[in-house]
């Protein structure tokens, strides 16, 4: 059988077309797949260094910045639309998949024209552009979140499963995790990230709480990021037995396995991966997401008592105050533990991968 993967321009985007296509592996050793992403993306980098053949194309969402640059955007789109044409006559799938990202919109588009099968997934509260439109002429839409299914229009073909996350994170035995950061292990531990490439925003906040927190007795482990990280290291070289600070942390199960809280963005990557590894968070969206898909994730976290929000405007002022009070609750770290826990489902990209699979098949 032959699978067309399409998604693109994040993680969030990525990684779980790739946990999907790899239960597809585990299930069939003689499939064929095959990625459609972005050129210029990250794609290109994750998706050959799991194993999968790329295919690119000349593709861009809307920038809402600076409105004058999505003047070629038609032609840009319609030439991803050939493109796609001749990639699906080329490959002939049995199904494609497509989990998000503008670079998904020409790929399923094109394959439900073929008369491909086609299944999208969308992990995020709020249903992105690109799922919306492709909903009501997919087979199956897989949602993350069980509100998400009032922005779209069609639901007699809607699944709920959970976002399916790397199969490579794992908890370990925290003291192994500690003793991997040189952190003593009688402390609490913080675990601080805004993303791959950090986030500024965030680092603000931190900067002006670092100090109190080491004087509060805390552990912090700080992916800042490129930008950020080198000047973070100098301003707190003083504190550096108990502030690890990191421009990239490659060991993320080390680090969620380490700490007691996590501070850190609102993408539905990283809200899955502190749900699976059961870990209570003080989220701070990113301002400005699309259709601010970021807060909504975060509240319906918080709304389940699994997380608390804290936006960035007034992060300096209230992050220091929100960390003290959680972490030093025992009670409220079991509790928002508990919660947060029941957003996972270990086996949701086995799940997922089954259904395409029935898809492939018919």
């Amino acid at each position: 059988m032959r699978y067309l993967f399409a998604g693109g321009g994040t993680g969030g985007h990525i990684f779980p077309a790739i946990a999907i296509a790899d239960e597809i592996r585990k299930m069939d050793t003689m499939a064929e797949i095959l990625f459609v992403g972005a050129k210029g993306r990250i794609e290109e980098k994750i998706v050959p260094s799991n194993n999968y053949r790329l295919e690119t194309i000349d593709i861009a969402g809307i920038n809402r910045s600076n409105m004058l640059k999505n003047i070629g955007l038609p032609l840009k789109f319609l030439g991803a639309l050939k493109k796609c044409r001749d990639i699906i006559r080329e490959f002939k799938p049995d199904v494609a998949v497509g989990t998000g990202g503008f670079v998904c919109g020409p790929v399923i588009y094109q394959a439900n024209k073929s008369r491909v099968p086609t299944l999208i997934q969308e992990g995020n509260a709020y249903a992105g552009k690109t799922i919306r439109f492709l909903s009501s002429k997919s087979d199956k839409v897989v949602i993350n979140f069980e509100e998400t299914i009032k922005y779209l229009k069609r639901k007699d073909n809607v699944l709920k499963i959970a976002h399916p996350i790397r199969s490579s994170l794992k908890r370990v035995n925290k003291q192994e995790a500690l003793e991997f950061f040189k952190l003593p292990a009688d402390r609490k531990t913080i675990l601080i990230f805004g993303g791959s490439q950090g986030a500024h925003g965030i680092n603000e906040a931190v900067s002006s709480a670092a100090e109190k927190l080491y004087s509060a007795g805390m552990n912090i482990i700080w992916q800042a990021g490129k930008s950020d990280s080198a000047n973070a290291q100098k301003e707190f070289s003083g504190l550096s037995d108990r502030i690890r600070i990191f421009e990239f942390i490659d060991r993320m199960d080390m680090a969620y396995s380490a700490s007691d809280l996590v501070v850190c963005r609102a993408g539905i990557t990283s809200i899955m991966e502190l749900s699976f590894m059961k870990t209570p968070s003080i989220l701070i969206p990113l301002p400005g997401s699309a259709e601010n898909h970021q807060e909504m994730n975060a509240r319906s976290f918080e709304s389940k008592g699994a997380s608390k929000v804290v936006l960035q405007h007034e992060a300096k002022e209230k992050l220091y105050d929100e960390i003290l009070k959680i972490i030093n609750d025992d009670v409220e770290i079991r509790e928002m533990s508990s919660s947060a826990a029941n957003f996972a489902d270990p086996l949701a990209a086995e799940k997922i991968a089954k259904e395409v699979k029935l898809l492939a098949e018919k």
